[in-house]
Formats: C-alpha cells, sequence, structure tokens
C-alpha cells in the first residue's frame, strides 16, 4: 500500500519563523528552490545522515493529500518545489538523538 505521508526535519527554534502566512517554508527551499521528503522507510536514514548529534529538531508528519501541488519523486526523493501549506503538516515530533548521536525512529504504517 502507497503511503501519503512523507516527512521533513527541520529546527524546533527555527520552526516558528519558518510559517508564514500559513505555508512552510524552509531555509532549504530559499536557498535550493526545493525541499527534499522523505517516505517512512528512510526516516532514520535520512536523520543519521543529516541530523547526528543533533537535539531539538521537529518531525514533520505531512500528508500530500492535503498539498494542492504535490511532490514529485525524483533520484529515490520526493521533491517539492513550493512551500508546505500548515494544514499538510498533520503533526510536528519533537527530537533528539541519543547520547550516542543516532536516531533510531520507528514508524508504523497501515
Amino acid at each position: 500500500m502507497k503511503s501519503d505521508l512523507l516527512f521533513y526535519v527541520v529546527s524546533a527554534r527555527k520552526w516558528p519563523s519558518l510559517t508564514i502566512e500559513g505555508h512552510f517554508v524552509p531555509e532549504e527551499l530559499k536557498e535550493k528552490g526545493k525541499i527534499s521528503l522523505v517516505e517512512p522507510q528512510q526516516v532514520n536514514t535520512y536523520l543519521n545522515e543529516h541530523f547526528s548529534g543533533r537535539k531539538n529538531l521537529f518531525l514533520l508528519i505531512i500528508d500530500i493529500t492535503r498539498m494542492e501541488k504535490r511532490p514529485k519523486k525524483q533520484d529515490g526523493h520526493f521533491i517539492l518545489e513550493h512551500s508546505i501549506p500548515v494544514d499538510a503538516i498533520l503533526d510536528k515530533i519533537r527530537l533528539d538523538s541519543s547520547k550516542e548521536g543516532f536516531f533510531d525512529i520507528q514508524i508504523e504504517q497501515n
């Protein structure tokens, strides 16, 4: 079964300043013109490759069915060239790496 949920990681401290007029506009979009979103099975790898040792992060759970402009799959990742409507963000879960600097997140899919 295909999941309609994708994930994004952002600094919890920066979150308020990146939410503008009902849209989440991450620095990645401003700098690169695109946002890379990950599927549930990629979350641990993504966290450990890009955020090892980090604390005070939010894992955003994004429902792509709530988005007018959907991300496109490209080179194994989902790419979005627009901001994310806040209404499409179902939840944000606060994360800290372990003492060893790693993440081990379990995501169950129904």
